[in-house]
């Protein structure tokens, strides 16, 4: 961390001037303390060991029969790195002359854009006369040891690591950052956190080492997982510090309301040259895109809350470019490998089965596979071969929202026209 720099401010206190005869100058101790008395400036709370967060360090020396035209000079300097970190110089007066009497003050203080007064480590101050070392003192300024000052609990987090979205009140299928407040981080400790379902049922937990000094306060952040979605019901948190339990703090789980898929706006998707039409939801729009293979249209929910996932692709095949019937299992599998990456699943099932719509009989494939992750996923094929395309409508949805997209493709599908 980059040395601070501080500002200095002095104080001088004359208690007389003297025309009488010539005085040779006497200095008492010079002595480091916390504060002065605000008359006398005389020195108060003496010690040698000051906190980092002190926000004033004052140096304090008793001063008889200097001349008022003399100069005095306070040097602060690291003794670890030999650095001066502050220098201050004057006169006793600029405007009387003749002797001062009484106490000579100056402070070590806080810089505008620092939290802390000085790294922690040795500290000397030295004090002159007319340029002549005349007393040092010494002083530390200690290491801190970290302080958790509070947990924030949030749904997403920004690049910097700040909390977006801040709750105790979660949803079955939110991430959940705890971001651990610290005054400082010091190399060597740890800060570790236990979830729990209830007030007693371990879920996870999680120790984070600190490898650097960093005496800005800021946050440790961990994202709290479970090995599914996260069940209805109040859960705990408890932090530790070096493994001892500071706090303890609650989240809630709570049921998202999914609003019921409409179509009241009567919203068609048409095609001639691909020679279908079907309906989609209202707040939804869709894209399309046309190749040699044939047509792929993506709808998405545009007024849905962030986070909804369920997709409807509908895609025409032209032929040659689609399976024969016996070949629609492992079409729609080499399908799925494309989209979605199934190397760490610990579980997919399968459903085959023959659907009719209107009078038209569909081949119905569906996926249900669960992630390393706990996501559990839904995926449905559905396939018409009509006029020598293959129209193949798609809906891929969470778990978490399979009633809702299921609802909305049964109704799409039962819109689809094909001429």
């Amino acid at each position: 961390m980059p040395v601070i720099l501080f500002t200095s401010i002095f104080i001088i206190f004359i208690s007389g001037v003297s025309f009488s005869c010539t005085k040779e100058p006497l200095f008492g101790e010079l002595t480091v303390c916390g504060k002065i008395d605000g008359t006398t400036f005389a020195p108060l709370e003496i010690k040698d060991s000051f906190s980092i967060d002190k926000d004033k360090i004052f140096a304090v020396v008793e001063v008889s029969g200097a001349k008022t035209g003399d100069t005095w000079k306070f040097v602060w300097t690291n003794e670890d790195t030999e650095e001066i970190i502050a220098e201050s110089t004057g006169k006793f007066s600029e405007s009387r002359w003749g002797y001062v009497e009484g106490y000579l003050s100056n402070c070590l203080t806080q810089s505008d854009d620092s939290d802390i007064i000085g790294e922690p480590g040795n500290y000397r101050v030295d004090f002159y006369y007319n340029e002549q070392l005349i007393k040092s003192a010494y002083f530390i300024i200690e290491v801190p040891s970290t302080k958790i000052i509070g947990v924030i609990l949030s749904r997403r987090i920004d690049e910097s690591g700040q909390p977006l979205d801040v709750t105790k009140n979660f949803y079955p299928d939110d991430a959940i950052y705890a971001m651990v407040g610290l005054n400082y981080q010091i190399d060597g400790e740890t800060v570790g956190i236990k979830w729990y379902k209830g007030e007693s049922e371990l879920i996870g937990e999680e120790e984070f080492n600190i490898d650097k000094n960093n005496y800005i306060p800021g946050y440790i952040t961990f994202k709290i997982v479970n090995d599914q979605l996260w069940p209805i019901g109040s859960y705990k948190i408890e932090v530790y510090h070096n493994g001892v339990l500071e706090d303890s703090f609650y989240f809630n789980i709570v049921k998202k309301d999914i609003p019921d898929v409409t179509f009241n706006d009567n919203n068609i998707y048409k095609t001639e040259k691909f020679n279908f039409s079907i309906s989609y939801p209202d707040g939804w729009d869709y894209k399309e895109e046309e190749s040699d293979r044939g047509l792929e249209v993506i709808f998405r929910p545009v007024l849905l809350p962030e986070g909804v996932n369920v997709t409807i692709n509908i895609n025409v095949l032209r032929k040659g470019y689609y399976p024969s019937r016996k070949e629609y299992y492992n079409f729609s599998k080499r399908v799925l490998e494309e989209a979605i990456d199934l190397t760490n699943n610990i579980e997919i099932k399968t459903e085959e089965s023959t659907i009719e719509i209107n009078g038209i009989n569909y081949d119905k494939i569906s996926y249900h596979y669960l992630l390393d992750s706990g996501k559990s996923w839904y995926i449905d094929f559905v396939f018409l071969n009509e006029n020598d395309l293959l129209y193949l409508p798609v809906k891929i949805s969470d778990v978490y929202y399979k009633e809702f997209s299921d609802r909305l493709f049964d109704f799409m599908l039962q819109s689809l026209s094909v001429e």
